[in-house]
């Protein structure tokens, strides 16, 4: 089986390492596409399934990025079929009331909460990654 694709938008360099180092905890055979702006994102979205190539096996999201948010790039995901149906995950330490519900409408396919401390994030997020992943 080929690596899992997961396309990453996420503009803490932080968040981004502290992603990957939960994906190797885990095992998890992966290739990373990170965009640390929306607009960077929606333009490779929109490029996504042209020729039968580049279409990630997960989308990950931080809610708040430079540039627009994650409604903005569920938006666009949600204009490209060959996008129907990824998983598209907001990760994220808060959202306003509402914005979980926007997220949802536009596409949102769950959301996880960044645990405060280390341990818990590596294990969690990770967690919760590979199982999306296993239900393909």
């Amino acid at each position: 089986m080929s690596a899992h694709h997961i396309l990453l938008v996420e503009d803490n360099p932080g968040d981004v390492r502290l992603i990957e180092e939960s994906l190797r905890l885990h095992g998890l055979d992966y290739r990373l596409t990170h965009f640390e702006t929306a607009d960077a994102a929606i333009n490779a979205l929109a490029r996504c399934g042209t020729n039968g190539s580049g279409v990630p096996d997960l989308i990950l999201l931080d809610f708040n990025v430079p540039r627009g948010d994650a409604r903005d790039i569920l938006a666009a995901a949600s204009g490209n079929l060959a996008l129907a149906a990824i998983p598209k995950v907001v990760v994220t330490s808060y959202l306003a009331p509402g914005d979980r519900a926007q997220a949802v409408d536009l596409g949102a396919t769950c959301f996880i909460d960044k645990p405060p401390n280390l341990d818990s994030f590596l294990s969690e997020v990770g967690g919760k990654i590979v199982e999306l992943l296993r239900r393909d």
